[in-house]
């Protein structure tokens, strides 16, 4: 009775911050989750290298320097080469441009020979096809113009978050596993149900690297063998690039074959761009589907569509990194299902007399 008054108080002085530091927060959220998805691949890594050398900060500080170092360079390499090939790419349809009128002119002459071979083959206007293709064409070259600003800042804000991942990647190696039972030990529930919520998050986590590691090497082969079977330039840098963008829930890898095929559009090999785009519906859309929520719900112990659903409502809930929230929270809300029904059946059991499960 004399320590529930403080407790009461100091819990609505906390309560009452809370949407404070909510605030404070946000800005640095997607950077934390990052980190912290990060984090948890890594610590076998660190836990290794403490074993190792004796010195646990010698150990961290190894571990996020060669994480860093190798994201580093693979983002810094594969900037590189999606720049000089966008630039190869931009001047060939440049040259062929110049070669009918200007770009006016080859987009009009591109609307004329689609509208044309629709003509021919279904009973619409010719006209009305033409003028939608002209059209839309526009609107997508001013939303693209629109987006160029949009796209420098987003390389200024690609930046410092990487910084703010590589601070936070350390801090959690370090100290997130003490941060972690200080905050179990704070609850009032017992160790082996806190042991359990916290494996729970753990296996999910790794469920979801995993899958989106097997989706993007699975989207990043099939890339590979359709645009070397269609005679695209590099290959092998646009499939592992669309194998990349495969994790980026909505859009995916078709910002990488979209426009591929609207160039085959452009230059006339009508039957390359439906072809394409088909098959990477079809295909790529399998694997996503299909691959990804099987590896997850393996790892989560959840079934395959469940964890689907969860990642697609994530990602429209929450953008880009709910494709990670969706299955963590529905994991966790199964885990914290199963507590409370033993606990209620344990409590249930007492209450009868009869002994507690062991």
């Amino acid at each position: 009775m004399q320590h529930r008054a403080p407790l009461i108080f100091l819990a609505v002085l906390l309560a009452a911050l809370v949407p404070l530091l909510f605030l404070m927060a946000s800005p640095f959220f997607t950077s934390f989750l990052l980190a912290a998805v990060i984090a948890v691949v890594m610590h076998p890594v660190k836990e290794w290298l403490s074993r190792r050398l004796h010195r646990p900060g010698l150990a961290t500080f190894l571990t996020t320097f060669v994480t860093v170092s190798l994201l580093g360079i693979l983002l810094a390499f594969a900037g590189f080469r999606l720049t000089r090939e966008l630039t190869a790419a931009y001047n060939a349809l440049s040259q062929r441009s110049l070669e009918q009128g200007g770009w006016p002119a080859m987009v009009a002459g591109t609307a004329d020979r689609v509208a044309g071979a629709l003509a021919t083959r279904l009973p619409i206007d010719k006209e009305a096809i033409r003028t939608e293709l002209i059209d839309r064409m526009r609107a997508a070259s001013g939303y693209l113009l629109s987006k160029a600003g949009a796209a420098v800042g987003g390389v200024t804000s690609a930046v410092v978050t990487f910084l703010l991942v590589t601070l936070f990647l350390y801090v959690l190696l370090r100290y997130g596993e003490d941060w972690a039972v200080r905050l179990a030990a704070l609850t009032p529930l017992d160790a082996r149900t806190s042991a359990s919520l916290l494996r729970t998050m753990h296996d999910a986590v790794v469920g979801n690297v995993i899958g989106a590691f097997a989706s993007a090497v699975g989207n990043g082969l099939l890339l590979i063998l359709l645009f070397w079977l269609f005679g695209v330039r590099s290959p092998l840098l646009w499939g592992v690039l669309g194998g990349l963008a495969s994790v980026i829930p909505a859009i995916g890898a078709a910002l990488v074959w979209a426009p591929v095929a609207i160039a085959f559009l452009l230059t006339g090999s009508y039957v390359k761009a439906l072809t394409l785009s088909l098959a990477c519906l079809l295909l790529l859309g399998s694997v996503e589907n299909l691959l990804r929520p099987f590896l997850v719900g393996t790892r989560a112990k959840q079934h395959p569509m469940l964890i689907a659903l969860a990642a697609i409502g994530g990602a429209y809930a929450f953008g880009a990194v709910g494709i990670l929230l969706g299955p963590l929270a529905v994991s966790l809300a199964a885990a914290l299902l199963k507590e409370i029904q033993q606990l209620t059946a344990h409590t249930a059991l007492v209450g009868d007399g009869a002994p507690p499960p062991a």
